[in-house]
């Protein structure tokens, strides 16, 4: 990253021998449908990963399980969550919940006290944003909460861009291409796996 000029942070891209300045951000909130690729270069102090596990679909979809990690590769949240309207999620190969776990569970207002502070302006990274933008969405409008991110990017897009495919992949797919230890359908693992592979397809960019 070069100095700012005039507030504004400037992105070196190895390719090119100018240094051209970020992108102005183009900011996509739980309204609209699309949700672009993370630029590179917005890959930083000022974003944070996110994941989410869900329950329930379309209208009652709810949230169980959140994450959250930072720029260097720290989870600064994780919580399960107890739902109101679903069953509990059941274990599966992909996804090991134990139903002891959501003994001592919070419900979602308890979390959302801590959460909000953590997105207040903060850019929003997720892998399949969409998913998680609108399973994040639905739990605020249910209990008429604010949005407070500045934000969301898909990091799933990112990795097509870098691969040259138009498949929707998943997080475990697009971690083995790079030889990368994926996911495992938990939101605090899945969040250091989205850490991983953007530092691999952000590396010599940022």
């Amino acid at each position: 990253m070069r100095p700012s000029v005039g507030g504004v942070l400037q992105c070196a891209r190895p390719w090119k021998s100018a240094r051209p300045r970020c992108p102005t951000p183009v900011l996509h909130n739980a309204r609209q449908s699309y949700t672009p690729a993370l630029d590179p270069c917005e890959f930083n102090e000022r974003s944070l990963i996110i994941d989410t596990e869900t329950v329930g679909a379309g209208p009652s979809i709810e949230v169980v399980e959140v994450a959250l990690g930072d720029r260097r590769g720290r989870i600064v949240y994780h919580s399960l969550v107890r739902p109101l309207y679903n069953r509990l999620p059941r274990a599966t190969k992909a996804q090991r919940f134990g139903r002891d776990e959501f003994e001592s569970a919070p419900e979602w207002l308890d979390v959302w006290a801590a959460l909000a502070p953590l997105l207040d302006n903060r850019l929003l990274i997720a892998y399949n944003a969409a998913f998680d933008r609108r399973a994040l969405a639905a739990m605020r409008v249910r209990h008429r909460q604010e949005s407070t991110e500045r934000g969301w990017r898909c990091a799933m897009q990112l990795a097509k861009q870098s691969m040259r495919t138009k498949k929707n992949l998943t997080l475990s797919e697009a971690c083995a291409h790079y030889g990368l230890e994926g996911g495992t359908h938990r939101a605090d693992a899945d969040v250091l796996a989205t850490y991983r592979l953007l530092e691999r397809l952000t590396r010599g960019v940022v």
